[in-house]
């Protein structure tokens, strides 16, 4: 049986009984068992009942023995604390008494310590006298060590010297004996490098670390490497006329690995910081070449047509020259400066930020040509439109390879500029596709009043063509509609990755101190090093994107460029389609039928004249005909699966719109078309039925007949009969004696009543 469970915190009574109930033998009754658990329970309280009996025995019978030794120990503590006071008077005592006499022990101190400092300075600069007068022969004599220990003499003696008159003088003497000595050993130096000859150098190191000029042996170190890459630099170039300049950078930047690589084990061996004096060879190097690459660089784009795409390909060969280099640093991290190391980097990437600054200038003077040289405007309606719909792949191929520009050449800091650019660049592809919408329009006189020939019985074109080449201009707006949104998307996403790169960029500074390698190459901001303010002006729009959420958009003015130009499309398609009703409808006010009093002779027909013994005369029928082979025009667009085109009628509006219908959230794009054009007829017959001068009985009855057949039209195209149509044709049926009462039943406008009422001469 487990007692270590009646210890713990969460001990719980009943899961303790059925769990010790469980574990039993099946032969044995549960009763048994359970008098066994409580005989086992009652003889482990006895036992440890008698525990804490024996215990608490032993613990009374401790106290007195305890309370005795604290007693003890207090009573140790009182003659200590005592004693400690009758050693601190001790102390104070011996202060008192000594004191002068410290005071003069520790002035002798001082007197004997600038005694010595005044011996020593004599001997230095009796040393001095004596090492300045033998250090000509010594130079005459050419023994380098001698000369250096000599130099080394007076330098250490020049040291103590410091407060004396001459010190300036005596320190121009030791500087010019150490010229000397330099110009001395400098062939020696520059044959020792170049051999690489390892003792020589040591000793070298040695005697210039003695006399403190280092630095000036490892710049001699420099300018006999930077001498030979610089020759190279220049073999390079004019090796083979036919490589161009990546062929030749890359190699003169594999010439630079190779020299740090070959140079860097050796330099471990001479000098404390290898990794800082490579750098600073190469950023020498590169500073100094002639010509220089800024101007190689220009040459090499000064005639291309796609300057962008040069500088890209160039500076990828930069970056890979840059890992390069990074990996090399990193592995002498220990071994090198940190000023070194950045230094080195900004050599390697400054022939470019010119043109990363300009990118933006760049990018939008491509842009440009590149839509001057494309053609829109044809030699008619078709070719036109060919024309357009073959301008929005390249169009938009252009503007996704500038946002590829922009990453890869900027890293995607001057992604504010592009964004200027692109609006300018499809304000203006916007600008020339409206002004072909314009010259479609002129061509098809759309907005050119025809003359009207009443006395023409000329009947409704068959010819759709222009009015499936208009729909072709729909399907290309709704192409923009799409493509602008996708392309937003692809700019937004490329925004936003630039901004999580460099903030892993920054974390990855921040962790710096304790984490390795260092990434200066990675780590390089242009932007923030050359124009600040323009970066915090970035990393506000950033925030604002970031504040935006789902909804962020940065093209939102040239979607709404691409939505007013669908808007002009639909108007224009539109147009097309009722220019032929709106000329047929002008030429029905002057048709002499409506004075006509009878279909032959002038003799006068009753009033009761029934309808259905006229037939709907040939401009309505041929209106009728129009509306009605629509349908059939308008079901290869909407029946086959077109993406583009649903899209730009959805965007789109049309006029004469349906007002209950545009409340509900989606139509039929067919009808929704049958529909606007059936309503502009309506709305252009009764403005011309409103024209007419005068209307006889006879011309009355022919006027009813031409409604309902146009209204028999409208049920077949399942459009309902405007209000005012209604209210014509029932004042048409109506009878002079009760005109004005059904107009005043119907609520009928004043306006057509007077109308209807002066046409039928009703008073």
């Amino acid at each position: 049986m487990d007692f270590s469970k009646f210890s713990d915190d969460n001990f719980d009574v009943k899961e303790w009984v059925n769990s010790a109930l469980r574990i039993r033998d099946d032969r044995t009754p549960i009763d048994a068992h359970a008098s066994n658990l409580v005989m086992k329970l009652q003889l482990f309280i006895q036992e440890v009942n008698n525990a804490l009996e024996e215990t608490s025995t032993q613990s009374v019978n401790n106290i007195p023995r305890v309370l005795r030794e604290i007693e003890n120990i207090r009573h140790d503590a009182s003659l200590l604390k005592e004693q400690m006071n009758l050693v601190k008077e001790d102390i104070r005592v011996v202060e008192e008494n000594t004191a002068q006499s410290m005071k003069m022990l520790m002035e002798i101190d001082t007197v004997k310590s600038r005694m010595q400092d005044a011996s020593r300075a004599l001997k230095e600069a009796d040393n001095w006298t004596v090492l300045s007068s033998d250090v000509d022969k010594v130079f005459e004599s050419g023994d380098v060590s001698a000369i250096a220990a000599k130099l080394e003499g007076m330098h250490k003696s020049l040291t103590v010297l410091q407060d004396v008159p001459d010190y300036a003088q005596r320190r121009r003497r030791l500087e010019g004996l150490k010229n000397r000595l330099e110009a001395l050993l400098s062939p020696k130096i520059v044959a020792a490098f170049n051999n690489h000859s390892l003792d020589d150098t040591k000793e070298y190191v040695k005697i210039f670390t003695n006399i403190e000029r280092l630095d000036q042996l490892q710049s001699y170190y420099i300018r006999c490497h930077k001498t030979k890459l610089q020759k190279t630099w220049n073999e390079v170039r004019v090796e083979d006329p036919n490589k161009s300049m990546l062929e030749w950078l890359s190699t003169f930047y594999d010439v630079i690995l190779s020299t740090w690589h070959t140079e860097v084990t050796w330099c471990g061996q001479v000098f404390v910081e290898p990794g800082t004096v490579l750098c600073t060879l190469i950023s020498q190097t590169l500073a100094h070449l002639d010509p220089s690459l800024s101007s190689c660089i220009t040459e090499f784009i000064k005639n291309e047509s796609n300057i962008i795409a040069k500088l890209i390909e160039l500076r990828q060969v930069t970056l890979r020259f840059g890992h390069g280099l990074e990996k090399a640093v990193s592995l002498q991290q220990d071994k090198c400066s940190t000023h070194a190391a950045n230094q080195l980097v900004d050599v390697v990437y400054s022939p470019y930020i010119p043109y990363l600054l300009d990118y933006p200038t760049l990018q939008q003077t491509f842009l440009v040509e590149q839509l001057q040289a494309t053609r829109l405007q044809g030699d008619g309606f078709m070719e036109t439109a060919g024309f357009m719909a073959e301008s929005v792949e390249k169009i938009f191929h252009l503007a996704e390879q500038a946002v590829e520009y922009c990453t890869d050449l900027t890293d995607g800091y001057a992604v504010r500029g592009l964004c200027h650019v692109l609006e300018e660049f499809f304000g203006a592809y916007t600008g020339r596709m409206d002004e072909c919408v314009s010259i479609l329009r002129k061509e098809c006189s759309l907005d050119v009043d025809p003359k009207v020939d009443a006395t023409s019985n000329e009947g409704i074109s068959e010819d759709w063509t222009m009015f499936q080449n208009a729909f072709r201009l729909i399907q290309i707006c709704g192409d923009l509609l799409m493509k602008i949104e996708n392309l937003d998307k692809r700019l937004l996403a490329s925004i936003l990755s630039t901004v999580q790169d460099s903030d892993s960029k920054v974390d990855d500074a921040i962790g710096e101190k304790t984490a390795a390698p260092q990434r200066p190459f990675q780590w390089y901001n242009y932007l923030q090093q050359e124009r600040p303010i323009e970066y915090s002006t970035f990393n506000e729009f950033i925030q604002k994107l970031h504040s935006a959420g789902d909804s962020a958009t940065v093209l939102s003015s040239v979607s709404d460029q691409f939505q007013a130009l669908n808007e002009r499309v639909h108007s224009f398609a539109f147009d097309i389609v009722f220019i032929q009703i709106k000329q047929q409808l002008g030429r029905t006010p002057k048709l002499e039928v409506w004075s006509a009093k009878s279909p032959e002779s002038g003799a006068a027909l009753s009033d009761e004249l029934p309808a259905f013994s006229l037939s709907p005369l040939g401009y309505i029928t041929h209106i009728g005909d129009y509306l009605l082979t629509l349908p059939q025009q308008l079901e290869p667009f909407i029946t086959q699966e077109n993406p583009a085109l649903e899209t730009a009628m959805k965007a789109g509006n049309l006029p004469f719109p349906d007002l209950q219908a545009a409340y509900e959230d989606e139509h039929h794009p067919g009808t929704f078309w049958l529909g606007s054009i059936a309503r502009g007829t309506m709305h252009a017959y009764t403005e011309s039925i409103l024209k007419i001068h005068e209307l006889t009985p006879y011309s009355t009855q022919q006027l009813l007949a031409d409604i309902d057949y146009f209204c028999n039209v409208l049920e077949a195209l399942e459009v309902t009969p405007s209000q005012t149509l209604t209210h014509i044709n029932e004042l048409l049926k109506a009878t002079s004696d009760k005109f004005h009462e059904v107009a005043h039943e119907l609520g009928v406008e004043d306006r057509i009543t007077m109308a209807i009422a002066g046409i039928r001469s009703i008073h």
